[in-house]
């Protein structure tokens, strides 16, 4: 006869109280099946597990042996079971997810959605943020994921590329290049190219400003902008042109025309960076998602 989970739960319960009656109050069933189902257990074993006699219960060397293998054995069973719960509703708690704002032209909402959908016991909190400050909240553990525009990182920090994304050049629709298809970068010069203040993303800003100086184009500073959005309404209200990241083009903005450009170098890497230290473990679970998904 084969030893089941219950007999286990039984002597174990038996081998505490070494008392028939109150083991049996305790597993809400009456005595002689008690009885019944330790004397099965014994049999099976080839060996007795208590000493009975008129003094009492008293748990015999093997018995006592076999009580302690009895609580690992059921505690693991315990842990497997909430592990598999646990798994079968998804990851739990709160996941802090930061981001700059055109992430939202690459897909990132539907990603965020699916990754709830498979995980519905798990909170995000959605911040948006320019680069720098979410390097910042990562170190001081105010965001658990963040989403930047690559830059070099501290050593705490790990990284994951999400795409290399060309630059394209954003004109308004009645431009004289509006009717381009494709341009090189020189052929911006003499116009108004915005860029975004460089406080608020510095190695990005400066990475844009080195392609337009190479191609001998110079920025126009005295607008201070923090978003791309910003920077494409300007665009589309004749205020300028710009070179931006091409999943701007997939924003419901009006009146702007996206060209490409010729240079090769005229690209830029998108990636999600996290804490190697994290003591989230939504965290790795939120990472491995995306590696294994991507955001596109």
């Amino acid at each position: 006869m084969a030893i089941t989970f219950r007999q286990l739960q039984q002597f174990l319960i038996l081998s505490k109280e070494l008392h028939f009656g109150r083991a049996a109050e305790k597993l809400n069933i009456s005595q002689p099946p008690l009885s019944i189902s330790i004397r099965n257990l014994e049999e099976t074993l080839g060996f007795l597990l208590l000493e009975r006699s008129k003094q009492g219960v008293r748990l015999t060397p093997a018995g006592a042996e076999f009580a302690e293998h009895c609580a690992r054995i059921l505690g693991q069973l315990d842990t497997a079971c909430a592990l598999a719960e646990q798994k079968a509703k998804g990851a739990a708690g709160s996941l802090g997810v930061s981001f700059v704002p055109s992430m939202l032209f690459r897909n990132l909402p539907r990603t965020l959605r699916s990754f709830e959908e498979e995980n519905p016991t798990a909170a995000l909190d959605l911040h948006e943020m320019n680069t720098n400050t979410q390097i910042e909240s990562l170190l001081q553990g105010r965001a658990d994921v963040g989403f930047i525009h690559a830059v070099p990182l501290p050593a705490e920090l790990n990284s994951f590329t999400i795409e290399t994304e060309r630059l394209v050049c954003c004109v308004p629709r009645q431009h004289r290049l509006a009717r381009r298809s494709r341009i090189s970068i020189s052929e911006m010069a003499g116009e108004k190219v915005l860029v975004f203040s460089r406080e608020f993303a510095a190695h990005y800003h400066d990475r844009i400003v080195a392609l337009l100086r190479t191609a001998d184009v110079q920025p126009y500073a005295p607008y201070r902008v923090q978003h791309w959005l910003t920077v494409i309404a300007l665009v589309a209200q004749g205020m300028g042109i710009s070179l931006v990241p091409r999943s701007l083009s997939r924003s419901s903005m009006a009146d702007v025309i996206y060209i490409e450009v010729e240079e090769p170098s005229a690209e830029h890497e998108v990636q999600m960076i996290w804490q190697s230290s994290s003591d989230n473990s939504l965290t790795q679970t939120f990472v491995n998602y995306v590696q294994r998904r991507g955001v596109l």
